[in-house]
Formats: structure tokens, C-alpha cells, sequence
């Protein structure tokens, strides 16, 4: 290995200043070598930070000129100083490194050495089926590729971060595509129609199960569907009225009909018994008025069948009685996408909420009892995470995400949230997501927001991520153990954005105006 420093100053078990005369990088891997009590010491670090001094170009020098004839005469004085994290002692077994934490600062005057290629292809190569190759060191001169621990995603979860074209599809299908290819099976909320486009396949055959959002309304718990017909969560009275008449509208179905009442009730025979018992509630005669104590909000009640009414004009087509439980379309081993694109945000938190509710309730029993409709770890990706989980708006999916987040380790349950506004994301559910790929962030209100989440975002990688390119990425948390800035992999089979060729459509424009006046100059010459 090639010395390229000494370390310098007082040291610290995590941190050391260090001198060089090399040109080296921020983000390279060094090794600090000395030897104390007899044995020999091996430290693995990261360069943190640089910069360069010359002892003769101090800031009191007052012109440009005086500053030209000094660095003619003091080049050779340049130097580079800067800091090292230091990630653990290297522990070579062999086959394999493992990273132990140092308890005592490395000796003053310790040599700092380039991190040999092969070393850090030990630390961070595969360990075991889990492992898969995401990317490779972004600062390495040779290719060291780096490969993150697939279950601790799904089992710590993951959040990808990152400005408008910055790289999140192509991270989220590289990702996607090595599950996949474990047999590994994830249901997506897709707000832009992006991944049913997607051409991702395992041995020549599609994985793409495309998901119609038919939904069940009699499966829906109350506060599903009030949302799904737009009913908001501070407006009490409505949701009251809307509870009393759905419960209702299903308990006499129930006694007219038995428990098989859905097979032999159509959906619109549904709805109109719903709307009738809340125009029956304004009236105390009723029997379902009798449920009302005190006088009826007769604008609340109005406002209530209103929204029923839309419903049935604008979300016909995705409110089906009868049908079964969203979850039940979820194949195994594939990537099974509910399209929301069509759909505005509150439909979309009611099907959402009604997906993660039945995913949690039959992982549980999975792992509890044996039988179950998801008889599978599940990691559920969640695209435009900031809609259904915002920082300052109640949602019922953003209620069941934080659940998960919390509870969904025990039961083979992973949530991906995926989201350009970070600082638009519930700092909880933020927090619960123990790994983190985080390409370019720009806006400073996001980057706080993003450290405040996790602990392991020192300054120093923060600086980072302004300046970080197309591709580029900080990754952190258990899927990895140790902070790496990584050069994402390019997937070929990747879930395209949504950007318009806005140009090539202009000249189409173009063209056939052209067009149209050599026809009509033709026209003319035929006269």
C-alpha cells in the first residue's frame, strides 16, 4: 500500500487530522498503520474533509500581484491537510474483514496509507445470499463494487431521497430488479403510471403484475371509505352521520340477506340503499333517525349524500361490491402495481389505507397463526411518499405507514418511501426508516430535515449532497453498517419518469405547419 499521509495533532478514537503531499480525495478509503504494545494496528477511514495551505499565501497578502511572485517561489510548499473518519479496526479473518469500534485514539504520528482494492472489496462484497450489488465507491481510482443487505431493507425499511432527476427511478429499479431476482415480492403505489411501463423481468419474463384499484366499499372500515368519498378528518359530524348510515345500510343488508348478502346485491342497489337511509336520517320518525340524538346538521347531512352522489358519478368504475380484498391480487415474486394515477389524493389515501391495512393485519397472522392471504414477506414501495404520508396532513395511510414502520420488522413487512420533498414527509415515519439512499438534495430545508431523521448523517456527508451528480448517492443504515458515497449502478431495465420531450414535440408542430402551407402552395400551383 502507498503511504500518502501522517497524521498530525491530538487524536481521537473516532477522528484524526492528518498532512499529505499526494493528491488525494474526499470520500477515499485510507488505512492507518502503527504499532502499540507490541502488535500491529490497522485502522480503516474516510477522508472528511480537505483543503489546501501554502505558509506563504496568508490572507494578509493585499494583491493579486504580490500573491503571483509568492507562488512562483513557494509551489513546492503547497500541502493538503484535512480530517479522517475513522471507521473501526480492520479485523482480517481471512475471507472475510469485519469492522471492530477502536477504544483507544490511534498514536500521534500514525502513516496514512491508500486502502488497498482488495481489502475494500472484502468489507464490502457480498457476505451471503442476502447481499446484492447496488453500485460501486464512488471515490476509488479501481472499481470496488458495493453490495447492501437486502433483508435488513425490508426489515428496517428504506427511504430514497432526491431532487426531480437526480436518480431515483433507476436507484429504485436496480433495487426492484435484484429482489426480483430473489423470488422477493413487492406490491407499489404508483402515482405517475411510471411502473407499468416498466420492463423489469426475471429469465426473459415479465415481473410487472398491474393491479386495477377495484374496490370493495362493504370492506372498507368507516373511516376509509368517508375519505374515499372525500368526507375530511376534522369534519366530525359528517363522518358521524356517514358512519351511522353505512353501518346501518350493511346490518340490514345482513338480516335481509345472510352473511352471503354481497352475492346477491349489486353495487348501485348498494349505494342507493346507503343514500336513502341518509336522506331518511332527517327524519326523527324514521328508524334510523331514532340514532340521531338532538336536532339533525341538515347541511352536514346534505353535504354527506353530496359527496355520495360524486362518488358514484367520478369513482364508478372503481367501487365494485363483491369483489375481494386488494391484497388478494398480490403474486409472489412479482412487482405488483396499484396504478394511482387517476385517482386524486383522498381516493388514493382510501385504497392505500385499505392495502396497508390488510397487508399488516395478514402478516400478523401469518406469523402468528399460519393461514394467511400473505403467506410472504412483502416490501411495499410507496412512490410520492410525501401525498400519503405529508408532514402537516392526517391521512389513514400515513396512521398504518407509521404502524408498520414501527411493527412491520416482526412480521416480514418492509416499507420503501420514496419522495423528492423530504421535508414534506412525516418526520416519525422518516425516522423509522433505518436505511437511507440519498442522491442530490439542494433545498437546505430538506437536508435538515433529512439529518434531524437520522443520526448517522454527519455534517460532513451533508456537504455532500449539493454537489452530488446524476447517479450519485449517500447510503446509510444497517444495510450497509458504514456511511459510503456510491455510484449508483445503471439498471437496463429500468422504470422510466414521466418527462415530456418537450422540444421533439415542438418540432413536430413545426413540421406539420410546414406541411400544411407546401400543400396549400401546391393547391395554388394546381389552379
Amino acid at each position: 500500500m502507498k503511504q500518502i499521509g501522517i497524521c498530525v495533532g491530538s487524536t481521537r478514537p473516532n477522528r484524526v487530522n492528518f498532512l499529505s503531499e499526494d493528491v488525494v480525495r474526499i470520500g477515499q478509503f485510507v488505512v492507518l498503520k502503527y504499532e502499540e504494545e507490541g502488535k500491529n494496528k490497522s485502522l480503516l477511514g474516510m477522508i472528511q474533509r480537505l483543503e489546501r495551505d501554502n505558509p506563504y499565501l496568508t490572507e494578509s497578502i493585499r494583491t493579486p500581484q504580490q500573491a503571483k511572485s509568492i507562488k512562483k517561489f513557494s509551489e513546492k510548499e503547497n500541502i493538503l491537510k484535512g480530517e479522517i473518519q475513522i471507521l473501526g479496526e480492520i479485523i482480517d479473518v481471512g475471507d472475510e474483514v469485519f469492522l471492530q469500534i477502536p477504544r483507544t485514539p490511534p498514536l500521534p504520528a500514525t502513516e496514512v496509507y491508500e486502502a488497498d482494492p482488495h481489502l475494500l472489496k472484502k468489507i464490502f462484497g457480498a457476505k451471503s445470499k442476502k447481499f446484492v450489488k447496488i453500485g460501486r465507491l464512488l471515490s476509488e481510482k479501481e472499481e470496488v463494487p458495493v453490495y447492501v443487505d437486502i433483508e435488513q431493507i425490508v426489515l428496517r425499511h428504506l427511504a430514497v431521497l432526491a431532487v426531480t432527476g437526480a436518480g431515483k427511478s433507476n436507484t429504485v429499479s436496480v433495487l426492484l430488479k435484484n429482489i426480483t431476482n430473489l423470488g422477493g415480492t413487492v406490491a407499489v403505489f404508483d402515482f405517475h403510471g411510471e411502473y407499468t411501463k416498466s420492463k423489469i423481468t426475471r429469465n426473459g419474463k415479465s415481473v410487472i403484475n398491474h393491479i386495477q384499484p377495484l374496490i370493495n366499499p362493504a370492506l372498507l372500515k368507516p373511516k376509509e371509505f368517508a375519505s374515499l368519498i372525500g368526507i375530511k378528518p376534522n369534519a366530525y359530524v359528517q363522518f358521524r352521520y356517514f358512519r351511522i348510515a353505512l353501518e346501518y345500510t350493511i346490518n340490514k343488508f345482513l338480516e335481509e340477506k345472510r352473511e352471503q348478502w354481497q352475492n346477491h346485491t349489486d353495487t348501485q342497489q348498494f349505494l342507493n340503499r346507503l343514500k336513502q337511509n341518509l336522506e331518511d336520517m332527517a327524519d326523527p320518525e324514521s328508524e334510523i333517525g331514532g340514532y340521531i340524538k338532538g336536532k339533525i346538521r341538515e347541511d352536514s347531512l346534505f353535504e354527506v349524500i353530496n359527496k355520495l352522489e360524486d362518488l358514484e358519478l367520478e369513482l364508478g368504475h372503481i367501487v365494485k361490491l363483491g369483489v375481494p380484498p386488494l391484497i388478494d391480487n398480490i403474486k409472489p415474486g412479482m412487482i405488483n402495481v396499484f396504478d394511482f394515477s387517476e385517482l386524486d389524493e383522498d381516493v388514493a389515501d382510501a385504497i392505500a389505507s385499505n392495502i396497508l391495512r390488510w397487508a399488516l393485519e395478514e402478516r400478523k397472522k401469518a406469523v402468528r397463526q399460519g393461514n394467511s392471504r400473505l403467506p410472504f414477506p412483502l416490501m411495499i414501495v410507496v412512490e410520492e411518499a410525501h401525498i400519503l404520508a405529508g408532514e402537516k396532513r392526517n391521512t389513514e395511510a400515513k396512521y398504518y405507514l407509521a404502524r408498520i414502520a414501527r411493527e412491520g420488522r416482526k412480521f416480514g413487512l418492509g416499507i420503501t418511501v420514496v419522495t423528492q420533498r423530504p421535508k414534506g414527509l412525516d418526520k416519525e415515519i422518516l425516522s423509522q426508516m433505518n436505511n437511507m439512499i440519498i442522491l442530490k438534495l439542494v433545498e437546505p430545508e430538506d437536508q435538515k430535515h433529512v439529518q434531524r431523521a437520522s443520526e448517522a448523517l454527519s455534517q460532513e456527508l451533508m456537504d455532500y449532497l449539493p454537489g452530488l451528480n446524476p447517479g450519485e448517492a449517500i447510503i446509510i443504515g444497517n444495510m450497509t453498517k458504514i456511511p459510503l458515497l456510491v455510484k449508483i449502478d445503471k439498471a437496463e431495465e429500468k422504470i422510466e419518469g414521466n418527462d415530456i420531450d418537450v422540444v421533439g414535440q415542438w418540432e413536430e408542430i413545426l413540421k406539420e405547419e410546414g406541411n400544411k402551407v407546401e400543400d396549400i402552395l401546391s393547391e395554388l400551383d394546381n389552379l
